[in-house]
C-alpha cells in the first residue's frame, strides 16, 4: 500500500511537510500516490511525491494534482476537477483526460496531452506536446518546446523564447503569438481567428505550405491580420489564405509569398516572390520530424513511469 492520506496545516502543506494534524481550522486534506491507481474517487487534493511515479487509470480526483520535483503522473480516462501543477523535471502524460483547472509547469520535463480536454496551460521551459485535444483557455508556453496538432483551442496560442512552436491541423479561436524561437516554427493546415504575430524568429518560419520543417498538404487560413515582422529566419508563406492584411516589415532575409498564397487586406513592408526552385528545394530535402522527436521523448519517459509504478505496486487508489 503507497497511498497515505494527511491532514496538515496550510503553512506545512506549503513547506511540503508530511506531518499529520487534527484539529485546525486551517487543515487541508491530501493523498499521496506512488505507484498504479484504478478507478476511484479521491475526494481531496493528490500528490505526486517528488522523484515517485504514479499511474492512474480512470480516476477521479476532486481537488488539485501536484507532480513534485522528478516525479511522474501518466493518467488515462481520468478527471481532474482542479489544477494541476508540474515541477521541476516532472512530466505529465494524459490521455482521454479531462482536466477542469488550469495546468501550469515550471521548468517540467514535460507535457504529452492527448484525445484531452483542458482549459488554460502556462508553461515555461519542458515540452508541451497537445495532439486531438480540445484546450479550452489561452495556452502559454515559454523557453521550451511546443507541437500542437489536430487540437482545437478555444483561446489564444502563444509561444514566446521557445525552441519551435510548430501547428499542425489545429484550429485557434484566439490570437497566435510566435515570439523569439530560436528554430522558428510551422503552421500547417491549420486556421486561426485572431490577428497572427511572428516576430523575433531565427532559422526557419514555413507559414503554410511544403518546407524544410515539415511535409504539409494541406491549406491555411488566417481570419485577421497577419503579421511577420523582424525575423531573422528564412520565412515562406504559402498556401494560405489571409483574410486580413499582411504586415512584413524588418525581416532579414524578407518574406517569401508562394504562388498560392491569398492574401485579402492591404500588403505593408518588403515581400519576394517564391522562385521555381522553393517547391523542388523542399521536396528534395528530408523535412523535419519535430512531433515525432517529441513523441519518442514522451514515450520512453511514460515507459519508465509505468515500470516505476508498477515496481511499487498498487497505489491503494
Amino acid at each position: 500500500m503507497k497511498i497515505r492520506t494527511f491532514i496538515a496545516t496550510a503553512s506545512l502543506v506549503a513547506s511540503g511537510s508530511l506531518m499529520a494534524f487534527s484539529g485546525s481550522a486551517q487543515a487541508a486534506l491530501y493523498t499521496t500516490c506512488v505507484g498504479d491507481g484504478g478507478a476511484v474517487t479521491v475526494s481531496n487534493d493528490l500528490v505526486v511525491p517528488a522523484g515517485k511515479s504514479c499511474t492512474l487509470t480512470g480516476t477521479k480526483v476532486k481537488g488539485t494534482v501536484t507532480v513534485e520535483a522528478g516525479a511522474d503522473l501518466v493518467a488515462a480516462g481520468a478527471t481532474f476537477n482542479g489544477t494541476v501543477t508540474v515541477k521541476e523535471n516532472a512530466y505529465l502524460d494524459l490521455t482521454d483526460t479531462t482536466v477542469k483547472g488550469a495546468l501550469t509547469t515550471r521548468s517540467a520535463f514535460g507535457a504529452h496531452l492527448e484525445k484531452s480536454s483542458l482549459k488554460a496551460v502556462d508553461a515555461t521551459k519542458g515540452f508541451v506536446y497537445a495532439v486531438d485535444s480540445t484546450l479550452g483557455g489561452n495556452v502559454s508556453t515559454t523557453a521550451g518546446e511546443l507541437y500542437v496538432s489536430g487540437s482545437t483551442l478555444s483561446g489564444s496560442l502563444t509561444g514566446e523564447g521557445n525552441q519551435y512552436s510548430d501547428v499542425y491541423d489545429s484550429t485557434v479561436k484566439g490570437a497566435l503569438t510566435i515570439d523569439g524561437n530560436t528554430l522558428g516554427g510551422v503552421f500547417c493546415a491549420s486556421e486561426v481567428y485572431g490577428v497572427a504575430t511572428y516576430t523575433g524568429n531565427a532559422d526557419n518560419l514555413q507559414i503554410g505550405g511544403e518546407g524544410l520543417l515539415g511535409s504539409c498538404a494541406g491549406a491555411s487560413y488566417f481570419g485577421g491580420d497577419l503579421k511577420i515582422t523582424d525575423n531573422t529566419a528564412d520565412a515562406v508563406l504559402d498556401n494560405a489564405i489571409v483574410r486580413g492584411g499582411l504586415t512584413a516589415t524588418g525581416n532579414n532575409p524578407v518574406l517569401v509569398v508562394g504562388e498560392l498564397a491569398r492574401i485579402r487586406g492591404a500588403v505593408t513592408g518588403d515581400t519576394a516572390a517564391a522562385g521555381k526552385s522553393l517547391a523542388r528545394s523542399a521536396k528534395k530535402a528530408a523535412p523535419q520530424d519535430r512531433g515525432a522527436d517529441l513523441a519518442a521523448k514522451a514515450t520512453e519517459r511514460a515507459a519508465a513511469a509505468r515500470a516505476d509504478a508498477g515496481a511499487a505496486g498498487d497505489s491503494g487508489l
